[in-house]
């Protein structure tokens, strides 16, 4: 029996990603083009991994460990990826689906992941949905587009795919930042120092004499590779880790440990992370989701005033027309993530921290994206924390923070950027 074409489904932010998924596994997304109903198939996502830590946590039962890990949920985002390749690799599947496959791993296990992918296509159908054109992996022949309706508009082989990927250019966006406003914050400069900071989870040493100080208005890029620290390092910034106490760390002004409250450092922080949008499961407008950033609240409990909503509006109105009178949860993931960072953005945080933003944005919205976030870096008011594993042409960081190995966890180095290829 000859072996299926590898497929490659292109999404834009605007398609509905997890009904294609369970389409696909019940062989009514693609039965026009390939017949997998007799054929076993795994679904290789973030998804799988959220429900194999379910299991851990309801039912106390571990599936997928490693050496150095006993369970899913103990892994970081780029080893619970590795843990569930190799997981399924030795379930013997005649198909996979892949889903954002390099979302959250650092380049070596993207490597990795490319590698064990390309050897498995040989034997196995591989069916890849994807947002980036540059993601397409190498074992793809053929690319299915998919619209907003999750239609399918065209179908072409990979190398016409490669060829008008590069002949079409994203074009950037010129944003005008909301001005007016500016809560009270007070003048502190440096905003965050830590000195000879050291972390360790039972006797694993995670990070180690780390020097990091962050003053207003710069730009920085924090990497490292998956487990290196970096998010105990933010957690430690925010002030969610209790490991913090101890540390000789600065937090805009006071020492910690000193008498401060988490929300007098959440005040100063803006922060988002793409899984922030899970909490918030209301229908809400998108004025009310950026009034909630005011009072650091997932929704609103009271009704807000005048000059909440004028402020809200003039948020609005930089994101656009499109935006106003418009149900947060009627909006495609790209879109979304604009309201959340505008979110963040509103009390003027001294301090605003992207985890990962990025992901699952296909390339307009994260073009569109990073443009915002320079336009903020430019006014030189906020100083910016962007955490990601991509590496993103258009982004301009002033610094890089990069957590390397030492002889015992990770240390930090101060760098400045380099440039890196698409």
């Amino acid at each position: 029996m000859k072996q299926p074409k590898s497929i490659g489904l292109y999404l834009s932010n605007s398609s509905n990603k997890n009904h294609i998924l369970e389409q696909i596994l019940a062989n009514k997304f693609l039965h026009g083009i390939v017949d997998l109903s007799s054929m076993r198939g795994v679904l290789f996502s973030t998804i799988t991994i959220n429900r194999f830590i379910e299991e851990e946590i309801r039912h106390d039962r571990f599936i997928i460990q490693t050496n150095e890990n006993s369970s899913l949920g103990s892994m970081s985002s780029g080893q619970q990826k590795k843990a569930l390749l190799l997981y399924q690799i030795a379930q013997k599947p005649e198909f996979m689906v892949l889903d954002d496959v390099y979302s959250n791993v650092d380049k070596e296990t993207q490597q990795i992941i490319t590698a064990t992918l390309g050897k498995l296509a040989e034997s196995t159908l591989m069916i890849q949905v994807f947002f980036r054109k540059r993601d397409i992996l190498p074992c793809i022949q053929r690319v299915i587009s998919i619209d907003e309706n999750n239609k399918i508009v065209s179908e072409q082989d990979a190398g016409t795919f490669h060829t008008a990927q590069h002949s079409q250019e994203v074009k950037a966006h010129l944003f005008s930042l909301p001005t007016g406003y500016d809560e009270q914050h007070q003048d502190i400069n440096p905003l965050v120092q830590l000195n000879s900071v050291s972390v360790k989870y039972l006797e694993k040493q995670v990070v180690e004499n780390i020097n990091w100080t962050i003053q207003k208005g710069e730009f920085w890029q924090l990497i490292g590779p998956n487990g290196s620290g970096k998010s105990t390092l933010l957690s430690m910034i925010i002030g969610d880790n209790p490991k913090g106490y101890g540390q000789d760390m600065i937090l805009f002004g006071k020492k910690k440990g000193t008498g401060e409250t988490i929300w007098d450092i959440k005040r100063q922080i803006g922060y988002f992370t793409p899984a922030m949008i899970l909490q918030f499961t209301r229908d809400d407008t998108v004025e009310n989701m950026i009034i909630s950033g005011l009072m650091d609240s997932v929704g609103l409990y009271t009704k807000p005033s005048d000059i909440q909503r004028d402020i809200a509006k003039s948020w609005i109105n930089m994101l656009g027309p499109f935006y106003r009178n418009k149900s947060f949860q009627s909006l495609s993931i790209g879109q979304q993530r604009m309201v959340m960072v505008a979110r963040a953005m509103v009390k003027h945080p001294p301090l605003l921290i992207l985890d990962e933003p990025t992901i699952e944005l296909d390339d307009e919205n994260s073009r569109l994206f990073i443009d915002m976030v320079n336009a903020i870096a430019v006014d030189k008011k906020i100083a910016i924390v962007y955490v990601s594993h991509r590496d993103e042409p258009d982004l301009k960081p002033d610094k890089i923070f990069e957590l390397i190995p030492s002889t015992k966890g990770y240390t930090g180095i101060v760098s400045e950027p380099r440039l890196s290829p698409d």
